[in-house]
């Protein structure tokens, strides 16, 4: 490998496709997460394209074990061989690699394609460094700015007894619970009613920079406090309280696609009839994902 020092740095793609063609990825920056779709007719075309009916993804995350599934792609609608899925759960400043496969009328599975794409993280000496976000109502997601926090505490599983005879107890363990962090979280006034509905929209995943050494977690805010901070303006508003208690990912399978910021209500919202949307958008991949694909 040879490294020029005045060679600028490398620009990840906003956009990825497998070779192929099959499976496309679009980093969504705003949201933080990708949208994927699959097309089976596309370039080198799947000879039994037609007959897909489903379509699988999963990802490989940066020291994974094995790949996890996508939510809305376990498994994804791909009629005729079209389909799309969203990921808002993607670690952040890593790459990650998304692989799809076709499942067929009949069952049986067809070929895998693979890509991999970087979502990017907050920035270091970025005021908002925190990702909170809805599983069940992505839009309700927020990035802030974590006010403090503190230590993280891992709670022993063990039970311990005397023996007869020994100056030694007998001791039986288990692997330590999850650690846990309180934190207090800095909210803009413009964002303070939606953190209130985020903290009520049920399980939340908490990501930030890979640099704080924090790992993602899945969790279900418990109590939280809220304050005003005095400062009204642009450098926040409300500190809010609330523990991150890690719990194990929720299932999965059969999950449909939520896109932050993208519903049918806000197709309704923009649109006044089905021919203005057949109008607006080129099919309906197009229409699922608001135009990434």
């Amino acid at each position: 490998m040879i490294v020029l020092p005045g060679a600028p740095p490398v620009t990840i793609p906003d956009v990825v496709t497998s070779p192929e063609g099959w499976l496309t990825a679009v980093v969504d920056p705003t949201w933080a997460g990708v949208v994927l779709a699959v097309d089976y007719t596309a370039s080198t075309p799947l000879p039994a394209a037609a007959a897909v009916r489903k379509v699988q993804i999963v990802r490989l995350d940066p020291g994974g074990q094995d790949p996890v599934p996508v939510r809305s792609a376990d498994l994804a609608w791909a009629l005729e061989g079209v389909g799309s899925a969203y990921d808002h759960e993607a670690p952040l400043g890593q790459a990650v690699t998304y692989t799809a496969r076709p499942q067929y009328t009949d069952g049986t599975w067809g070929p895998t394609t693979s890509l991999s794409v970087t979502v990017p993280a907050p920035a270091v000496g970025a005021r908002r460094d925190l990702w909170l976000k809805s599983l069940d109502m992505p839009s309700l997601s927020l990035r802030v700015q974590i006010s403090s926090a503190d230590a993280r505490e891992s709670a022993a599983r063990m039970e311990s007894a005397d023996l007869d005879g020994s100056p030694y107890p007998a001791v039986a363990y288990d692997v330590h619970t999850a650690a846990t962090t309180a934190v207090v979280v800095d909210v803009p006034p413009s964002q303070i009613e939606q953190m209130r509905q985020l903290l009520d929209s049920g399980v939340l995943l908490a990501q930030t920079r890979p640099g704080y050494l924090w790992p993602d977690a899945y969790f279900v805010p418990g109590d939280w406090s809220e304050k005003p901070t005095g400062k009204l303006g642009s450098t926040g508003g409300y500190l809010v309280g609330f523990t991150i208690a890690p719990i194990e990912r929720p299932d999965t399978a059969g999950q449909g696609m939520r896109m932050p910021g993208w519903s049918w209500a806000d197709v309704a919202a923009q649109f006044g009839t089905y021919d203005a949307v057949a109008a607006a958008y080129s099919d309906y991949a197009s229409l699922a994902t608001n135009g990434a694909v």
